[in-house]
């Protein structure tokens, strides 16, 4: 048995914006996101196991993952059929410090940063295509996080353009402590986009230029969040709250939800909009993150 222990960090994300171009044949739906990532992230500790592998998850945010179906059990199904993984059994314990349901990509950012670390460590010399078949098994946004670099995702087959420079600016994250089902959130969707790549060339150029940025996210938006305010009135309200708030550039929820962020240019504009938010929803999870 090989000795390992190993400490991950599996940061969550959110997504900047979220447009619907179009449902496709096989269910899902072609979007277009531009994904980053944030400094909160569930930790993952990865040891040998003796006889059999074991999946663990504790924390705050533990809470009702199934032990039967939940995406790193998906993924070790898939990496069975590789010799140099089965040889090795793992206990794997998850400290979920990201709130489920809510669209910042915990799980998926779990299976991305195990993906990647037995590809390493057992050299599985998985190529970068196998990969990415790998990732779009368990979920759209599990390729989109193993690495934290600024994306787009886009295209029916989930094509992904990397930024080479970020700009760096801090969040306000709010969980209203609400389980959005992402299916459902798509399937009751009734908004879509057209497609636009050289708005996307524009970006990517002009990326660092907050100005510009921000202009271009208040334009695009998140075509799920009708959506979710059908379902849930809690997050319509909250998102009012938020932008309403002093020196707030952008709300928005992240994904399908129910989490939402606001950015904020000034700190002291930041402070402040946190003290009014605990103060008005006492109960929610509420933390300042930073770009990473």
């Amino acid at each position: 048995m090989m000795m390992i222990k190993k400490s991950l960090k599996a940061y969550g994300k959110i997504n900047l914006y979220l447009k619907v171009i179009k449902k496709l044949k096989n269910k899902y739906h072609e979007i277009e996101s531009l994904f980053c990532f944030f400094n909160i992230y569930d930790q993952i500790f990865v040891s040998a196991n003796r006889t059999y592998n074991q999946i663990i998850f504790t924390g705050k945010f533990s809470k009702g993952i199934s032990n039967t179906n939940n995406t790193v059990l998906k993924l070790f199904n898939i990496l069975k059929k590789y010799p140099k993984f089965n040889k090795h059994k793992f206990k794997i314990r998850i400290v979920k410090n990201i709130p489920q349901g809510s669209g910042f990509g915990g799980g998926s950012a779990d299976v991305s940063i195990l993906l990647n670390f037995f590809n390493k460590y057992l050299k599985l010399n998985l190529k970068k295509k196998t990969i990415s078949l790998i990732c779009n098994k368990i979920g759209a946004d599990v390729e989109p996080s193993l690495n934290t670099n600024f994306k787009i995702l886009y295209g029916p087959n989930n094509k992904i353009i990397e930024f080479n420079k970020k700009p760096k600016f801090n969040l306000l994250l709010v969980y209203p402590n609400c389980f959005n089902s992402t299916k459902n959130i798509y399937l009751s969707n009734k908004i879509f986009s057209k497609k636009n790549n050289s708005e996307i060339y524009f970006l990517k150029k002009n990326i660092l230029n907050m100005n510009y940025l921000f202009k271009f996210l208040n334009y695009k938006g998140n075509d799920l969040e009708q959506s979710a305010f059908k379902k849930n009135k809690t997050i319509l309200k909250l998102l009012t709250f938020l932008k309403k708030l002093k020196g707030c550039k952008i709300a928005r929820m992240t994904g399908s939800g129910s989490a939402c962020f606001a950015i904020f240019e000034n700190n002291s504009h930041l402070a402040e909009a946190i003290l009014s938010l605990k103060k008005h929803y006492k109960s929610y999870w509420i933390r300042k993150a930073k770009i990473i």
